[in-house]
């Protein structure tokens, strides 16, 4: 499972190298162990955007594939439509 919190705090700060604990109560830090203030709200909106958007991407591919699929198939027999689906 990907780590949205984590991505998104690094894009946000990126002076941020490292925190300790659970976001959104961690404490993140730079590149000296220097303590960097972070807005956790801002963090964890920005997780669920980036959530949001890999699968809105993930939802776009696959109405795509199934449009291949659907182009392509209108002169395949039904065996060759199964192993296109298996294979795209």
């Amino acid at each position: 499972m990907i780590d949205y919190k984590s991505y998104a705090l690094f894009e946000l700060y990126p002076s941020v190298k490292t925190y300790r604990g659970e976001i959104p109560e961690a404490v993140a830090y730079d590149k000296n162990n220097v303590e960097v203030d972070v807005d956790m709200a801002q963090v964890e909106q920005e997780a669920i955007n980036m959530q949001s958007e890999e699968i809105a991407q993930a939802e776009a591919r696959e109405v795509l594939r199934q449009s291949i699929i659907t182009k392509l198939a209108v002169t395949l027999t039904p065996e060759e439509t199964a192993l296109l689906e298996e294979l795209l």
